[in-house]
C-alpha cells in the first residue's frame, strides 16, 4: 500500500489486532480521536499489566501508521495517542524501549509542545500592553 494510512484504516487495522476494541471503534460514531482514545487505552492498561506482548503489537501497529498516516490519523496520533501514553513507573522503560526511534522523536516532540505552550501565556501576560482609560486600542 503506497497511499496514506485513513481513518478507514486505521479501524481495520486496530480491530484485526485488537478484536475485542471493535465495540469501541463502532460506539465512537467515526470520531477518529474517540476510536484512538481507545486504542491508547488498550496499551496503557497493557503496559500496567506487563503485558508486553500485546503492548508489543500495539507499538508495531502505531509505528506503521505514524509511516505514512493521512493528515487526519497523524493529528490523531499526536494528540489522541503519543500525547497520553506515560513512561512513568517500574513499567515505563520497558514501554519506552518498545517504541519505534520515530514514535519516540514524536512522544518527545508532543512534551515539549506542551511545555512551551504552558509557559506562553505567563509570558504574553508580561508583555502585553495595557489600554489607557478612555483609549481605544
Amino acid at each position: 500500500m503506497d497511499r496514506p494510512y485513513s481513518q478507514a484504516d486505521f479501524v481495520s487495522l486496530v480491530a484485526a489486532q485488537f478484536p475485542e476494541l471493535r465495540e469501541d471503534l463502532e460506539d465512537a460514531d467515526g470520531r477518529l480521536h474517540l476510536q484512538m482514545h481507545a486504542f491508547t487505552r488498550v496499551l496503557q492498561a497493557a503496559k500496567g499489566a506487563g503485558e508486553w506482548e500485546r503492548y508489543k503489537r500495539g507499538m508495531q501497529l502505531a509505528a506503521e501508521l505514524w509511516r505514512r498516516p493521512d493528515d487526519d490519523v497523524y493529528g490523531a496520533l499526536k494528540v489522541s495517542f503519543l500525547e497520553h501514553l506515560d513512561f512513568d513507573g517500574a513499567t515505563g522503560p520497558t514501554a519506552w524501549a518498545y517504541l519505534s526511534p520515530e514514535l519516540q522523536e514524536g512522544w518527545r516532540a508532543m512534551q515539549e509542545y506542551w511545555k512551551r505552550l504552558s509557559a506562553k501565556p505567563a509570558k504574553a501576560a508580561r508583555r502585553a500592553p495595557r489600554r489607557r482609560k478612555g483609549k481605544r486600542g
